[in-house]
C-alpha cells in the first residue's frame, strides 16, 4: 500500500491545475455537500473544523464563507494540492493548510466540531474502517459530513466489459451500506442520501485521458487493457449509447452526528 499511496500522491501532485479547471463533477458535489451543511451550520458545536482531502479547495471555499471565525484545518495527501489551497485562500489566523495521510494519522478523541471529506474516501484502502476511526475525533454533538463514489458507480462500464469478456479495470469503490453500518456502531446518528450523476465523453479514450489528467488514474489492481481491447470497448460503448460514452457515478452523501452524551 505504501507504493500505491505514493503513486496516488504523485498523480495528484502533477494534476493540480487541470483538476482545478476540469473536475466539474467534484466541484458540483462540493456545492451540493455545502447545501446539505447549511441546515446544520448553526448547530455545529464550538471547536476547530477539519477538512480531509481538500484537493484544490472546492469545498474549502464554502467552509471559509460559512465559518468565518472558526479555526479551519485544511488538509490533503498531496503537498501540491495543499500549496495550491494555501496560495488560493491565503493562510490566515484561523485557517491553516497541511499535508495529511488520513489513513496513517492518529486522530485525537473529541477534538473537532466538524469533519468533512468531499470525494476522498474511495482512495482509502479500508474506507469504512478509516472513516469510523476519523469519526471518533468528533466532539459530542459534532458532525461528520462526507461524499464519495459508491460501489454502484460505473455500472454500465462494468456491464459492457462483462458483455465483451474483457477485464473491468476500475477500482473497487466503497460499499455505502458497510460505511453506514460501521459508523452506526459508534455513538452516532447517521443519515445518508445517494443518487446518480452522469459525465459524457466523445470516446473511451477521452474518458480515460480525463481520469489521468485529473490525477485519478491510480489502479489498485494493476490491471490494464490492450489497444485491441480498448478499441473493442470504445466501439461497443458508443454503439450502446448512441455515439457517446456516458459514465455513471453513484454518489453517496453521509451526515453523522455524534451523540451529545458520548
Amino acid at each position: 500500500m505504501a507504493d500505491l499511496k505514493k503513486e496516488i500522491r504523485n498523480n495528484f501532485n502533477g494534476a493540480v491545475h487541470y483538476y482545478h479547471e476540469h473536475a466539474n463533477l467534484q466541484k458540483n458535489i462540493a456545492d451540493r455537500l455545502a447545501k446539505a451543511l447549511e441546515p446544520w451550520q448553526y448547530s455545529v458545536p464550538d471547536g476547530p473544523i477539519l477538512e480531509i482531502g481538500a484537493g484544490t479547495g472546492f469545498f474549502t471555499r464554502h467552509l471559509q464563507k460559512m465559518f468565518k471565525n472558526r479555526e479551519l484545518i485544511i488538509t490533503d495527501l498531496s503537498e501540491e494540492m495543499v500549496e495550491f489551497c494555501r496560495e488560493q485562500f491565503s493562510e490566515t489566523g484561523n485557517t491553516t493548510f497541511r499535508k495529511l495521510d488520513a489513513e496513517k494519522s492518529g486522530f485525537e478523541e473529541s477534538r473537532y466540531a466538524l469533519i468533512t471529506g468531499n470525494y476522498v474516501s474511495h482512495w482509502f484502502k479500508h474506507p469504512a474502517q478509516t472513516l469510523s476511526k476519523i469519526a471518533t475525533s468528533l466532539k459530542p454533538g459534532g458532525i461528520f459530513l462526507i461524499s464519495f463514489p459508491a460501489s454502484e458507480s460505473f455500472s454500465n462500464w462494468r456491464q459492457y466489459c462483462l458483455d465483451l469478456g474483457i477485464p473491468y479495470t476500475g477500482n473497487t469503490l466503497p460499499d455505502l451500506e458497510k460505511v453506514v453500518i460501521d459508523l452506526s456502531m459508534g455513538p452516532f446518528q447517521v443519515d445518508y442520501y445517494e443518487d446518480d450523476m452522469i459525465e459524457t465523453f466523445s470516446s473511451v479514450f477521452d474518458f480515460f485521458r480525463h481520469l489521468k489528467n485529473l490525477g485519478s488514474s491510480t489502479n489498485f489492481n494493476n490491471s490494464s487493457l490492450s489497444i485491441k481491447q480498448l478499441n473493442l470497448l470504445n466501439e461497443y460503448w458508443l454503439e450502446q449509447e448512441k455515439g457517446r460514452v456516458k459514465v455513471q457515478y453513484h454518489t453517496a452523501f453521509i451526515a453523522a452526528k455524534r451523540d451529545l452524551e458520548s
